[in-house]
């Protein structure tokens, strides 16, 4: 099991040329949505690193960023982009301090562009390489990540087996008490009954408001989830699907269960069922 969310970063170098590559990957329910920031050289590489994205990490949020770490001799300034910017804050703010404007621009993208940097397929597949290095160690790590989750899920998965065991004497005992009841509100209201056919009627009763099906079900899908986790490694959308499944069996335990002491245990799931859920967001 992979979690969606995890961080790499490394420093590389390109004809004496400084670079810092950065991926970020967060849980997103939209596939795989990604950012990619790079020089304005380097776009030429968008599609290219969309395509390695896809294939690698499949789905997350997913925040690339390459940025241009060189020293001054090895930039240029970029005049057409500077004049640019400046005369569009000159026509927001016309009465401006011309020194203000310029200390502006200067922080503002694409101002300085790399004098001996020029990009060839030699050098686009050396940055190719070295990002798909990174992504795979980005899935390293959300592999790790992975693992911890699953480790937390399960013990949540647990509770809830245990809880589900512990219903079946709850059951026995609630039956009981619930005849014993009936029988003694026809004892001492001195009404002549059918003993045959009051047994039938009470048979029907606690038919209907039995809970061993919904037990058996929840226990079922509870084990079909543990044994996703343990095979799966993309398995955030059916790990969902049955979560809400044991969510839906709980509820009707709930509902057809009135005892206080199967409702506490009942509570007690859907706590757990709701940290799963919050969990299952960040899996792959």
């Amino acid at each position: 099991m992979i979690s969606m969310t995890g961080y790499t970063k490394q420093d590389f170098q390109i004809q004496e040329i400084n670079f810092s590559l950065s991926i970020q990957s967060l849980n997103s329910s939209k596939g795989c949505d990604i950012t990619i920031k790079t020089p304005r050289y380097l776009i030429d590489l968008d599609s290219d690193i969309r395509n390695l994205i896809r294939k690698e990490l499949v789905r997350g949020k997913i925040n690339f960023l390459i940025k241009e770490n060189s020293n001054s001799s090895h930039l240029i300034l970029n005049k057409e982009k500077v004049s640019s910017y400046i005369k569009t804050m000159t026509d927001i703010v016309p009465a401006a301090d011309p020194g203000s404007i310029l200390n502006a621009v200067i922080k503002l993208p694409d101002i300085f562009l790399s004098e001996k940097f020029k990009i060839n397929t030699k050098i686009k597949n050396q940055i190719l390489k070295i990002i798909v290095k990174e992504i795979r160690r980005l899935n390293i790590t959300r592999t790790k990540e992975g693992k911890s989750l699953q480790k937390e899920i399960t013990k949540y998965i647990n509770i809830i087996l245990k809880s589900i065991k512990s219903l079946v004497p709850l059951e026995i005992k609630r039956h009981k008490k619930r005849k014993s009841k009936i029988l003694n509100q026809f004892k001492h209201a001195n009404i002549d009954y059918n003993p045959s056919r009051l047994e039938s009627e009470m048979i029907y009763y606690f038919e209907r408001n039995d809970i061993t099906e919904e037990r058996v079900r929840l226990q079922h899908h509870c084990n079909f989830f543990l044994q996703v986790m343990r095979t799966e490694e993309i398995a955030g959308k059916k790990l969902n699907f049955i979560a809400q499944e044991i969510l839906r069996e709980i509820n009707t335990i709930g509902s057809k269960a009135n005892d206080f002491q199967i409702q506490k245990r009942v509570v007690k799931m859907k706590e757990q069922i709701e940290k799963i859920k919050e969990q299952i967001q960040n899996i792959l």
